[in-house]
């Protein structure tokens, strides 16, 4: 059996157009962030972005929700098929022919986009190397027994991810050298704890919808739930039940981890903030607000949360980053902008 080479399905062939079909399509919150950059900075976040989902979709959908029959079949394939994106993404880093153009899982338009925006920056290859290495660890569904097994897995899983997007708030386009960020440690360092932080609160927000899929698809430690003296099925039983106090204290124990990350990853952020621009700051600072006021929520009592969840949700995202009325299909169509000392441009998509 062989794994399908792509699940892109969108309608352009204009390299920045495909990327957007792809990446706004689960309008997730780093994307209406990165809709507040200005239009050379949202070329190379959606090329980034859609170049991303494009394997983790792949591994998600493609290999994850398949039964244990056809993972055992589909593995090595899969394990092919993220071997092959890496040496899509490390060809595109030296603007070089795409190295699998008909059995590559990058489709021709996004591996165009990425090329004109990874290959034309100083930023490496080292962020999707890393999330090669954690959808990797995926397919062979090591698992997650300690909480560190699970930092390992997040490294590549969403810190690497929030890296790519770290550096373009210290990055600026010029039409000779191309992007160029002023950072002085790695955009890893910045991003990796906030990051972290995040995806814990993404997790604790989003179990209800998690929960109905197979076990391996819910990212909770093996070390907290022995804590907590709760099993996944025990949890699915919960939610189903809507008995979600069930659950308070093993979101107590996944927040106290949480927390410690947002302390390590407030300082480093701080580090950061102090080299944008105010507007770059600005859209950090409300990325962050949206989990931070989740967390707060939560630490009020996980179960209450989840019993408000979906309200909560659409009122939290919407005041912290508003959707983005825009005509930024024309702003990406044209070519790169040049940054000078402000951060937003006369086409830059930002809604007040």
């Amino acid at each position: 059996m062989t794994v399908s080479p792509s699940p892109f399905s969108g309608s352009s062939q204009d390299p920045f157009l495909a990327c957007k079909e792809l990446a706004a399509a689960k309008n997730a919150n780093l994307y209406r962030a990165a809709m507040r950059l200005n239009s050379a900075r949202q070329r190379f976040f959606l090329a980034a972005y859609a170049s991303m989902r494009v394997i983790d979709d792949i591994v998600d959908d493609g290999f994850l929700e398949k039964s244990d029959a056809e993972r055992d079949n589909l593995r090595d394939d899969t394990f092919d098929m993220i071997d092959r994106w890496q040496d899509q993404i490390e060809a595109a880093k030296v603007m070089a022919d795409n190295p699998w153009p008909d059995v590559g899982p990058l489709p021709g338009p996004v591996y165009d986009a990425l090329t004109l925006t990874l290959g034309e920056s100083d930023l490496s290859v080292d962020p999707w190397v890393k999330l090669a290495d954690a959808l990797r660890k995926d397919v062979a569904e090591d698992p997650l027994d300690e909480w560190d097994d699970f930092i390992g897995y997040c490294e590549g899983a969403t810190a690497a991810p929030a890296s790519i997007f770290v550096y373009l708030l210290s990055a600026r386009y010029d039409e000779e050298i191309g992007y160029v960020s002023n950072l002085t440690a790695s955009p890893l360092y910045h991003a990796r704890d906030m990051a972290i932080f995040c995806y814990v609160i993404h997790i604790l927000r989003d179990l209800p919808i998690d929960i109905k899929g197979p076990d391996r698809l819910v990212t909770i430690p093996g070390e907290i739930l022995l804590a907590a003296d709760i099993s996944i099925g025990e949890i699915r039983n919960a939610i189903g039940q809507q008995n979600y106090d069930a659950l308070n204290v093993m979101g107590t124990f996944m927040l106290e981890k949480a927390w410690e990350h947002f302390e390590t990853g407030q300082a480093r952020s701080a580090e950061l903030l102090a080299i944008l621009e105010p507007e770059e700051t600005d859209t950090l600072s409300r990325l962050f607000s949206v989990y931070i006021e989740l967390a707060a929520m939560m630490d009020a009592g996980y179960g209450a949360f989840l019993a408000d969840r979906v309200a909560i949700i659409d009122t939290t995202a919407e005041k912290s980053l508003p959707d983005q009325t825009t005509s930024a299909d024309i702003a990406i169509k044209t070519i790169p902008d040049t940054d000078n000392s402000e951060s937003g441009s006369s086409d830059n998509s930002t809604a007040s």
